[in-house]
């Protein structure tokens, strides 16, 4: 009779062990699993803002590309203002935004003129940048500002020639077109188009 007992108690004994030596297992690859997870999910979120921002960097590389070009085929602030928001306004856009799939992959970039923040001296611009990897997807909003590097500038340029040329003869028929152009380019090599570009309120979705 004790002998049964004993064999009773033992064999309780030994569910309660092996009971809680498997809620233990099975907590503990719970944990496993979890931080396993949330490591994955942290590293995805890295290389998600690391493919962002490199977006972005190829975005003011491709600006600074199109201001030079813009600056070399404007002579006023009128002229460089009309070629970003009216002559050129898509064409500059899309070569801006433009990443190539061999770069960095599964990005998509949105770009759009700010209207209501834009005036002649500054052009203010929404980037809109979406990277995914897998399932997952980070946005992020940034928004960007070019200067008019003809601002209050080129018209001074012009009036300070024709001074000269007033006091030299005396008339200002022989401010011909070479002269002017001469004073353009004189400019232009003083700008330097990453100072034009600043982004600013960069916000993650």
């Amino acid at each position: 009779m004790l002998l049964r007992k004993n064999k009773g108690s033992i064999l309780i004994m030994s569910l309660i062990v092996f009971s809680i030596i498997s809620l233990f297992c099975v907590t503990c690859s719970g944990l496993i699993l979890s931080n396993i997870r949330i490591s994955d999910l942290e590293y995805k979120s890295e290389k998600l803002k690391e493919k962002n921002l490199g977006a972005i960097e190829l975005i003011s590389s491709n600006m600074q590309k199109e201001l030079n070009y813009a600056i070399k085929n404007t002579t006023n602030e009128d002229e460089f203002y009309n070629y970003l928001t009216k002559n050129n306004s898509n064409d500059f856009i899309n070569k801006a935004k433009y990443i190539p799939s061999t770069t960095i992959k599964d990005t998509v970039v949105q770009m759009g003129l700010d209207e209501e923040y834009s005036t002649k001296e500054f052009l203010h611009y929404k980037i809109l940048v979406k990277s995914k990897i897998d399932n997952h997807q980070k946005d992020v909003l940034i928004h960007a500002k070019i200067e008019n590097p003809w601002f209050g500038v080129k018209e001074e340029a012009k009036d300070d020639q024709v001074d000269n040329e007033i006091l030299e003869k005396g008339q200002v028929e022989n401010l011909n077109e070479e002269n002017i152009k001469d004073v353009s380019e004189e400019d232009v090599k003083d700008i330097n188009e990453g100072d034009l570009i600043s982004f600013y309120n960069y916000e993650e979705k």
